[in-house]
């Protein structure tokens, strides 16, 4: 079937729609889920132009791919002028921080990151002044974690509940790793990026009561894993702007030697340092060798619905690596925001401007499905 594109554009944006990294598994992901959905120009960028002649042919769509290197401030402002646009899907986002969005700024382009976290979201709130007078709308963490794993539970919240009183969201992903994924994922351990064995109690973070890893069966393909309590700085947001009483986050492992191996990249990157280190962990296969990659998102939530008291399951699967599925919501994001955001400027996160049923309907028009269980009680029942 003929997939429906858009060409609309609410901020009138004629020009380029500009890819950096487009040559890696996020960017590729993205310039091909834009060229199978939408009649959109787009200006690729990648260090290595060889690899983008490979990759793709010069078409309606990509109306031509140039070489960029992000530490060359020339090279990345001259790419950045030519866009109206540009989705940044390169990496490691802990290497590459607010250079492009700084790009971007100078040039008074708009931009769109699948990564980042709080300290891109502070770096660039000091600069909103700047980027609001100039009109621009900066959107950051739009791929799947931070991005889908606060823009799912909100749409679960909005369309099924009036009050909730408790969160549980489990995130599991296998596969081989990148070299940007391996290196983002050692600075988080290192840097100490959310809180571990922690979770939200009345609104406070909380340590949780039993200081072990626990053991839980979730629905396949993930089945059994061990389950490590962490809450970041995206998703206590989430519930604060959502005003849910109780949340556990649970980051989920195949086995206990994959938690081993977390545990001990503080020590080996002490002694091999983390470039080494992230080239060591690049191509090796995190999860089930059995399954094939994925990425799922599972929770349950409880609450008040019409004065019932409900319970809701929902998950969202996608057969494929976490990398694909963040070039998927990437180009998401640059869709929404064409089609329907008029007159916005400013710094945000994802979860913060898109709305939630519209993210989660595009998404499953991409094949990317979410479904849910609903649970129904009396009136007055104790759950």
């Amino acid at each position: 079937m003929k997939k429906e594109k858009y060409n609309k554009s609410s901020l009138n944006i004629e020009g380029y729609i500009g890819i950096l990294g487009a040559t890696g598994s996020v960017g590729k992901k993205a310039v091909k889920t834009l060229m199978e959905y939408t009649d959109y120009k787009l200006l690729l960028g990648s260090r290595d132009k060889n690899k983008l002649d490979k990759m793709f042919d010069v078409s309606e769509s990509i109306k031509e791919y140039v070489q960029v290197n992000i530490n060359n401030k020339v090279q990345l402002e001259e790419f950045c002028s030519r866009c109206n646009i540009v989705l940044n899907c390169s990496g490691p986002s802990e290497i590459i921080l607010d250079k492009v969005a700084l790009a971007c700024i100078e040039q008074g382009i708009h931009y769109v990151d699948v990564s980042g976290g709080e300290k891109l979201y502070d770096s660039l709130k000091n600069k909103e002044d700047i980027i609001k007078s100039k009109k621009l709308l900066f959107i950051i963490a739009c791929g799947v974690y931070p991005g889908l794993t606060e823009i799912y539970p909100m749409y679960i919240i909005k369309k099924y509940f009036d009050v909730v009183n408790s969160l549980k969201f489990y995130f599991t992903t296998q596969g081989k790793l990148s070299f940007s994924s391996a290196y983002d994922y050692i600075c988080g351990i290192l840097n100490k990026v959310g809180k571990g064995m922690k979770y939200i109690n009345r609104g406070c973070i909380t340590s949780v009561d039993n200081n072990k890893i626990q053991e839980y069966n979730l629905p396949e393909p993930a089945g059994s894993r061990y389950c490590y309590p962490i809450i970041n700085g995206e998703f206590e947001r989430m519930c604060k702007n959502n005003n849910i009483d109780k949340a556990y986050f649970y980051n989920t492992f195949y086995n206990r030697e994959d938690i081993e191996n977390a545990m001990s990249i503080i020590k080996d990157s002490k002694r091999l340092g983390k470039d080494v280190l992230a080239k060591t962990m690049t191509g090796k296969f995190v999860g089930d060798n059995n399954h094939r990659d994925f990425t799922m998102i599972y929770m349950t939530c409880e609450g008040i619905k019409d004065n019932s008291e409900i319970e809701i399951e929902g998950k969202i699967l996608y057969q494929g690596a976490g990398n694909d599925i963040s070039g998927i919501l990437g180009a998401n994001v640059i869709e929404i925001i064409m089609d329907i955001i008029q007159n916005e400027c400013g710094v945000y996160y994802v979860a913060d401007i898109i709305p939630a049923d519209i993210f989660i309907d595009k998404m499953n028009n991409k094949g990317i499905m979410s479904c849910e269980t609903i649970k129904e009680f009396e009136e007055g029942e104790i759950l």
